[in-house]
């Protein structure tokens, strides 16, 4: 398989695209301005102010021989000037599907600081590049993005213009939702598929909502193994499934369907992967006090899961109070289990945590990019000694929740673990055969720190 190159000037977004391409093909990224750093042990000013271009330029060259030359399939993301030397072109033409990200001038100027860019000193610079290189992007490219638009919709065209370099032969599989450039899932279910040394795919489609029928149909009919699925269509999804498992029913979400002889099942394995998680540090739900924070529906799923699993009691707290009495009906209907449906006040939390064994954060509160959190942690001094403290969110991996709850002497767990474990369920769908859990967990939880 050829290696995945972006080009185009500093700026127009060859390391982010590039980070997030690789993550919804589960492939390694390489930033080369990094690995020469790496290389030589300097970042790029400083090879610039002690050494000149020339030397710079060796090294570029050296690192882009490297990469190329790699048999691994890789997405790489070269400097700005990569193309000024003819031999760097060649090996990403003869090694590389080349993209040309085209973003214009004028968003560039705007979007980049030029601290760490030393042959950029302001918007004029960069229009002399434009001039000077344009050409030579064009002679190295077999395909031009005009990278003028969000990073949603520049990823979508990278992957139609990418179709036909892209393996369809083995284990095909996908997760499906919008947004989906955050995911981490083709890194885990490739690192998996890699161990197992099986051959197929994994990728993130971006799915709105308007187009789920169409590509539920679509997927009937493709040959994939099957594909997860991600927010917002966890719900909607189940009326446009042939059958449906009895747990992912009871909590109203799937998130794994499997695809046999063109009928599609639906599951959810986000309930046994948090069980999972939870008891791979010694908890476990049966005979313990469980407070949920939310009423969503990853609050749901752990809900459901914890009063059959044989909870003494469950508390559902949501900012929507009526949502926990409606999942609180739910779980009356099929358990014996006590459960206590309120609101998320720090009155009602504080009572909560006094009597819990395992506190759930099942809201974004606290996640990267959410601009939302807790507005205060009081409550967390009411838990008793010795209970968990979990965050569902997995970014950033210690949110202020955990690390209030950590200095407060209490066990904590972000949403890693359960990330990790629903995937690796998934899997033994997908594949049908029964994984090494252990091994393999090591193996993805390695794959995703590097």
């Amino acid at each position: 398989m050829k290696h995945i190159a972006l080009i185009g000037l500093s700026g127009s977004g060859k390391s982010s695209l590039g980070e997030m391409l690789a993550r919804n093909l589960g492939l390694p990224f390489a930033d080369l301005d990094e690995e020469a750093e790496r290389e030589t042990g300097m970042s790029i000013r400083r090879m610039f102010d002690l050494h000149g271009e020339r030397f710079f330029r060796d090294v570029e060259t050296g690192v882009t021989r490297r990469i190329t030359a790699s048999p691994m399939q890789t997405v790489i993301a070269p400097g700005g000037g990569v193309v000024l030397r003819p031999e760097n072109a060649r090996a990403l033409k003869e090694r590389c599907v080349v993209i040309f990200l085209d973003r214009p001038v004028g968003m560039i100027a705007r979007d980049i600081t030029y601290d760490d860019r030393p042959l950029l000193t302001g918007a004029g610079h960069l229009l002399d590049q434009e001039r000077e290189r344009r050409a030579l992007y064009l002679d190295a490219a077999d395909f031009v993005l005009q990278n003028d638009s969000g990073p949603s919709d520049a990823l979508d065209e990278l992957m139609k213009m990418l179709d036909d370099f892209l393996p369809k032969s083995g284990t095909g599989c996908a997760v499906i939702g919008d947004p989906i450039t955050h995911t981490l899932s083709p890194v885990i279910h490739m690192a998996v598929f890699g161990a197992m040394d099986v051959s197929g795919w994994y990728r993130a489609v971006r799915v709105p909502a308007g187009e789920l029928r169409a590509f539920v149909e679509m997927a009937r009919g493709s040959g994939m193994r099957g594909f997860n699925v991600t927010i917002p269509h966890k719900s909607c999804i189940i009326p446009l499934l042939d059958e449906t498992e009895e747990g992912a029913k009871l909590c109203g979400a799937v998130n794994t369907v499997v695809i046999k002889d063109g009928r599609l099942s639906g599951f959810n394995t986000d309930m046994g992967g948090l069980l999972s998680s939870l008891v791979s540090i010694g908890f476990g739900y049966a005979g313990r006090n469980i407070t949920i924070l939310g009423a969503g529906g990853a609050a749901r799923g752990a809900a459901f899961k914890a009063a059959l699993e044989g909870a003494e009691s469950v508390a559902i707290l949501g900012r929507r109070p009526e949502k926990a009495h409606e999942i609180a009906s739910g779980i009356r209907a099929v358990s014996s289990c006590r459960v206590y449906p309120g609101e998320m006040s720090h009155r009602e939390m504080s009572h909560a945590a006094g009597e819990s064994d395992i506190l759930i954060n099942a809201t974004p509160l606290g996640m990267s990019g959410a601009g939302s959190d807790f507005e205060s942690l009081e409550f967390l001094r009411s838990l008793p000694r010795g209970a968990l403290v979990c965050d569902l969110v997995y970014r950033p991996a210690e949110t202020n929740l955990l690390r209030a709850s950590r200095d407060l002497g209490y066990e904590t767990q972000n949403g890693l673990g359960m990330l990790i474990h629903q995937a690796l369920l998934a899997d033994e769908l997908f594949l049908e055969r029964r994984l090494d859990m252990p091994a393999l967990y090591k193996i993805v939880e390695g794959k995703i720190a590097k």
